[in-house]
């Protein structure tokens, strides 16, 4: 089963580990279906001290353009629901047989928009505790390679 998967994250990761771990999840992924990647600025244009509402809805804007269509939005937020990998699988697998384009949203350093957390068909969590955006596209490209292998029944899930 092919995939069409479309990461839109704010920021980019400024260290080079990071750039590198993420580079080898997406180089993995891109093995198993279509994935994207588009990574925005942040909406704070480098102010010391910003307005969190205004940067936010900034970043909810460019999220929203250019949106792929006939796609299923999983919006990352720290108070969404928490899945397996086993039971992320099953959405991807789901999903993807209807022909959806799956949309994962991270926000910034203030995180997500409320009118974006609205709009999504899913809103997810990755744990209970606080992570960097940069480090969250990490961990959430390594729980999409893994839901793939998931899938495909290879051993990488134990």
């Amino acid at each position: 089963m092919k995939t069409h998967i479309h990461i839109r994250s704010i920021g980019k990761p400024q260290e080079t580990w990071m750039q590198d771990a993420a580079a080898m999840y997406l180089t993995r992924c891109r093995t198993m279906g279509k994935f994207e990647m588009l990574e925005l600025s942040e909406g704070n244009q480098g102010s010391a001290k910003p307005d969190i509402a205004r940067t936010k809805q900034t970043e909810a804007e460019e999220l929203l353009k250019n949106l792929p269509k006939n796609n299923y939005v999983i919006a990352l937020d720290e108070n969404g629901q928490q899945l397996t990998s086993p039971a992320l699988a099953g959405l991807l697998e789901k999903e993807a047989s209807l022909g959806k384009t799956l949309t994962f949203q991270i926000g910034g350093s203030w995180g997500l928009d409320e009118s974006l957390i609205q709009k999504a068909d899913l809103v997810l969590s990755l744990g209970k505790m606080t992570f960097p955006h940069a480090i969250a596209k990490i961990l959430l490209l390594e729980q999409l390679y893994r839901a793939h292998t998931i899938i495909a029944g290879k051993e990488y899930h134990k």
